[in-house]
Parts: C-alpha cells; structure tokens; sequence
C-alpha cells in the first residue's frame, strides 16, 4: 500500500508541477499576444489617419512657433540639420531655429558645435536664414538636455511670451511641411484648448540597402514600438480629451518622448519645466503633465530619426531610455509633496512601473517557453513557443515594412519609402531576432544603475548613444 501512496504522490508532485510550468507558459504566449495584436491594430490604424492629411485655413496673421535643437558636440552634422528645418516649405508659422548649446562643450578641443553654427551663419550655407536662427547656450556646468531646454525656454518667454509655442527636435531628426500643416490644422480644431502635443517617428532614416543589417533591422524594430505601442498610448490619452472630457483627477498616463513633442511655453513652465535631477526628461514629464491634467494631444504627421548603428550602443541607448521608467517614483513623490491625491498618483505610478516592468521582462516572455519547452522534452510546447515569437514580433514587423513604404510618400518623404521598400526583410530577419531577445539588456543594466544610485553612488552618465 505505501509504494502505490508514494507512487500518487510523486505523480501529484509533478502533475502540480506541470500546472505551474503550463500556467507559465501560457502567461508568457499571452503578454506576448497582448503587446504583439494590440500593436500590430494600432500601427494600422496610425497609418490610415497618417495618410488623411488635413490642411488648417490660411490666416494673414502667422503664429510664432520654435524648433527647439538640444545639442552636445554634433559638429558634424548641426549645418545640415539646421540647413534642412530652414527650408521646409511653411504658410502658417513665423519659425524659429533655435539651436540648444552647452558649456559643457567649450573645454571640448575646438570647435564647438556653437562654433559651427555661428561660423556657417557668417559665412556659410546658414547666411540666407541667419535671422531665424538663435543660439541659446546653457551655462549650467554639469547641465543635461532639460537644462538646455529650460535655459531656451526662459528666454523665449522673456522675449515672445508665456504663449509661443515650441516644438523639440533631436540633430538627427528630418519632418516634412507635413508636420507644419497637421500642426496648425490640431491648433484650430482645438483653438479653445491648452495642450501639449506628440508626434510619431519612423526610424528609417539610415534605412537602405548600403547600410548594415542591424542598422536596416533596428529600424524596423524601432519604428514598430514607436508607430505601434508609443501611438497607441498617446491616442488613448488623447481620447480623454477630445470631446471637452478633462479629468480633474486623471489617472491616464500620457507620453511625450522628447523628439516630436511640443507645447506653448507657459505650459511647460507652469508645470515645472522639464526635471533637471533624473537622467531623463521626457517621459517623466509626461507623467507631470497627467498628473496636472494636461491634454497630450496625437500630432499626425511623422518625423524620421536615425537609430544606432551597433549593437553596444543598442544596449546602451535602451539602458538609458530606461532611467525614465525608474524616475517615475521620483515624480510621484514630487507630485505628493504639491498636494496631489493618491487616488490619482497610485493609478499613474502603478501604469508607468507596469510598463517598465514588461520592458525589463520582455526577453524572458520569449525565453521562457522555450526553454520549458526543452525541459518538459515537449515538441508541441516547443513549436508552439517558436510559432508564438513569429506570429508576435516578427510578423507585425514584416506587414510594416510592407505598409510603412505607402505612408512615407504620403507623408512627404519619398526617397525614405523608396528606401524602405528596397530593403531586404530575410536579409534583416537575423540581426532582427538578436535585437528581439536582448530587448532587456538595457533594463537590466539601468537598473543595476539604479540600485547603485539608491545606496549612495551618483547617476550614472548620460553617454552619447550615437556616433
């Protein structure tokens, strides 16, 4: 009798651990159906309204609006960044160029990216538009992007007025009068509102068949976490807003990511400005914005934007972009201390570590079933945990590059689509799957960061994660 007892009861044993080792498994197939449909619907969706380009009025009065460049040691390129904003073709905005400098640069062997900037406005290619440009140099000496911006934005206030607007662009990043005209067309649609506002990017800048298959597969991955996940955030929030449903109490976590994002310069300032004591300014002051019930609003038009050229640096921008996911219990504290309830606080803390959270376990979702799948000598677990990773990560990305083409060309960019369509997808398919499954490199590493920061180590340094 006790060898049978023994026998059922090593047989519960490891039928218990079945149950565990399948509910496992289904719970990783299902996070990955979550992120995998829901994204994949919401870049469909992006690129039908992406490709109804609306056309505000002509007024005879013309609105001041500022591009605002953050830049550190972007000799190389700067010229032609500038060169390129002065010359899209605009009906509706008095634009500025306002080039974002740092001190931190002038103990940098010369010359300066302000060096290159003034010497072309005197005698270079930037003499015709000299008189929209302006250089704002951040004295602050160990200063960060929110620096510089804060810096230019208390200048502009002081000579344009807390309601000019502005719109934030990184060195690298190229619009089309696309974006000029989707803008003015959201400000009269919503001419009775105060809002700041986010634009979706395409990564696909250096995109093209001479390039090298990361580069060609990071921006494809790129592009689909931004047109698809980041789009469906901000449309969502956006939704709150549209028909006059402002929140007291918003508990909806908006996104405004830095490159692409814009508002007028009182709302910025009267929220506190971008935060200077975190690693990252952007998505922490989307968190600010929610908490004080400010509209985000879904600029449609794209900007395009460069990606890294090598794995190391992947993993060390995704390391980075991380710090904003950790500096959200930072901005619940600070909005706490201004009075702010936790009713509301706990739902935007709760959404934004939620979201961090599934970044920091996205490799193990993939993993995971593999590899119990190995383990329980299962092949229908097995195919099923490979089936699963092509059907939610890989398919999505094939369909958008097949689509993404058509919408750049409606989008003004033409030579992008172009390149975009002559790219080879088997081609890129093996950098792409490595990108995939070290997805959470870079969390990982931030948050090894972080720990260190919590017991007294300083924040790690901002590096540079392009060439």
């Amino acid at each position: 009798m006790r060898p049978i007892l023994k026998k059922c009861a090593i047989y519960a044993k490891l039928t218990n651990n079945m149950l565990i080792y399948f509910f496992i498994i289904g719970l990783c197939i299902a996070l990955q159906a979550e992120r995998g449909i829901f994204d994949f619907l919401s870049y469909l969706r992006l690129f039908k309204q992406l490709k109804n380009i609306k056309n505000g009025k002509n007024t005879n009065e013309k609105k001041p609006l500022y591009i605002l460049i953050p830049v550190l040691r972007e000799q190389p390129i700067i010229e032609e960044t500038i060169l390129r904003f002065c010359k899209i073709k605009n009906r509706h905005f008095d634009l500025k160029i306002a080039i974002l400098t740092s001190i931190r640069e002038v103990t940098d062997e010369p010359p300066t990216t302000e060096d290159v900037v003034v010497k072309s406005m005197e005698f270079g290619k930037l003499v015709p538009y000299r008189y929209s440009i302006s250089i704002f140099r951040d004295t602050t000496v160990r200063g960060n992007m929110a620096t510089q911006l804060n810096y230019a934005v208390d200048k502009i206030k002081s000579s344009g007025g807390p309601e000019t607007l502005y719109i934030v662009y990184n060195a690298d990043s190229v619009i089309s009068e696309t974006t000029l005209e989707e803008l003015w067309a959201l400000l009269q649609t919503y001419s009775d509102k105060k809002f700041a506002f986010q634009q979706p990017c395409a990564f696909v800048r250096d995109m093209q068949p001479n390039s090298n298959q990361f580069t060609n597969a990071m921006s494809l991955y790129q592009s689909w976490y931004c047109l698809g996940h980041e789009s469906r955030i901000i449309r969502n929030y956006h939704k709150k807003f549209k028909h006059n449903r402002v929140e007291i109490n918003n508990n909806k976590l908006g996104v405004v990511v830095g490159h692409g994002s814009g508002m007028t310069i009182n709302i910025n300032t009267s929220n506190g400005g971008y935060p200077t004591d975190l690693l990252t300014e952007d998505l922490t002051f989307g968190f600010i914005l929610s908490t004080r019930n400010v509209p985000i609003l879904s600029l449609q038009a794209l900007e395009i934007a460069d990606v890294p050229n090598r794995f190391t640096i992947f993993i060390k921008q995704k390391s980075v972009w991380f710090w904003n996911f950790l500096g959200y219990a930072s901005c619940y504290k600070k909005m706490r201390k201004q009075g702010h309830k936790i009713t509301q606080m706990v739902p935007l803390l709760v959404s934004g570590l939620a979201a961090g959270a599934y970044w920091f376990l996205d490799t193990f979702f993939i993993v995971v079933p593999l590899v119990l799948g190995v383990i329980l000598k299962s092949y229908h677990v097995t195919l099923i945990s490979i089936l699963s990773f092509i059907s939610f990560y890989i398919i999505p990305q094939y369909f958008l590059k097949r689509n993404l083409p058509g919408v750049l060309e409606k989008q003004g960019f033409p030579e992008y689509a172009k390149n975009v369509r002559s790219v080879s997808f088997i081609k890129l398919l093996p950098s792409l799957c490595l990108i995939i499954l070290t997805n959470s490199v870079g969390p990982w590493i931030a948050t090894l960061g972080y720990i260190n920061y919590i017991f007294g180590g300083g924040l790690p340094t901002k590096y540079k994660t392009g060439d």
